[in-house]
């Protein structure tokens, strides 16, 4: 099934790439897609956040340390095994790690203030049914914020769809938009993050 295959794919090459995530080129390219989260997350009120493909969580450690008074609970899943062990090394035990897959995540209904994917949303097989899911786990009320690749280019797309290995779709700021929409969420804002991303804040009502 092409379901299982991208699964696999995206196991393997992320599995393999967990020891060098942490190198600071490959960081830099990342935290261009966290300046946004970390800019609009409120560090005054208790909240729980959800970040999705957390890798070795360095967004979540970022978010930490911004945390000065303690009101944030963070939780973070990913599919890959190593990516979390790398995380687990780095972040409190008070931060929890959970191997898990977005397209079902194994948390209840109306659960967090803010649920987060960032530059993984290309990879997810069934983008209808991942945004579904991240609709259904964030509270009413809560913000649903997803920070993804953008060449401005189709042709750039889709040259990038075909050699990323376990890359399923690239959209533009259209495409994205309606996605949001679709799935029953008020787009609140959506911009250019860097030349190469788009980042798009949703609500849930």
């Amino acid at each position: 099934m092409e379901k299982d295959k991208n699964i696999n794919e995206n196991i393997k090459l992320f599995d393999n790439l967990a020891k060098f995530y942490d190198y600071p080129l490959l960081q830099y390219w990342l935290k261009q897609f966290h300046k946004p989260v970390l800019n609009y997350i409120d560090y005054s009120r208790k909240s729980k956040i959800l970040d999705i493909s957390c890798g070795t969580g360095e967004l979540l450690n970022s978010i930490r340390k911004r945390d000065k008074n303690g009101k944030l609970e963070l939780y973070g899943i990913d599919l890959t095994a190593n990516m979390l062990k790398v995380a687990r090394k780095k972040l409190s035990k008070e931060v929890i790690l959970k191997r898990g897959d977005v397209h079902k995540l194994k948390f209840p209904e109306n659960c967090f203030d803010y649920v987060i994917s960032t530059e993984a949303f290309h990879h997810y097989y069934n983008q209808d049914k991942a945004l579904q899911e991240m609709k259904r786990v964030a509270k009413i009320g809560g913000n649903v914020i997803i920070v993804d690749v953008n060449f401005f280019s189709r042709f750039v797309h889709k040259l990038f769809q075909r050699l990323e290995t376990g890359c399923v779709k690239l959209n533009d700021m259209n495409e994205m938009k309606e996605l949001f929409k679709k799935a029953g969420l008020k787009v609140i804002n959506q911009k250019r993050n860097f030349l190469f991303s788009v980042v798009t804040y949703g609500q849930k009502l």
